[in-house]
């Protein structure tokens, strides 16, 4: 059997209890937008766990937005699980991607693209996101408040849709 002292157990035994609670915090931290509650009680007793947690944040894409349009808080997030999601005043609108054609305003040609619509602009899809158009979700969310108004969306807007 294996002689073990007392310095072994502690040096193994923290190097575990940080290896699990980095393991821990950061499935929270993939499952959730939002910082797991009570973190700062964990990373002020294990040295260096914070820098280490700080490092596995997942950096927010520069496209994503956060702000108030027409008085309507929007919020567009990027690839969020492999999707991009947006929020009207804390409401989720689904959205669908199609390939369509796109008639530049600028009379350039024509061209085929691939657009999202919503519930909310069905026939009058928004190029998604590409070099041509960098701000293609913050479009769609500005059309979406115009065409609400003063109304808000319903839950039923939540629902995904396909084509």
């Amino acid at each position: 059997m294996a002689k073990t002292n007392r310095r072994d157990v502690l040096r193994y035994g923290a190097a575990g209890a940080v290896t699990a609670a980095t393991a821990v915090v950061a499935g929270q931290e993939l499952a959730s937008a939002d910082p797991p509650p009570g973190l700062d009680g964990v990373t002020s007793q294990v040295p260096g766990l914070k820098d280490t947690l700080d490092g596995l944040k997942a950096p927010l894409d520069p496209r994503d937005f956060d702000e108030i349009f027409k008085g309507k808080k929007i919020r567009g997030l990027h690839g969020l699980r492999g999707r991009n999601e947006l929020m009207i005043n804390n409401r989720r609108l689904a959205l669908t991607e199609i390939e369509t054609l796109f008639v530049p305003a600028d009379g350039s040609p024509p061209y085929v693209g691939t657009g999202w619509i919503s519930a909310l602009n069905h026939y009058d899809p928004v190029e998604v996101d590409t070099r041509r158009n960098r701000e293609g979700l913050r479009k769609l969310a500005r059309k979406v408040v115009d065409v609400l108004g003063d109304s808000e969306l319903a839950p039923s807007a939540a629902q995904e849709h396909g084509h």
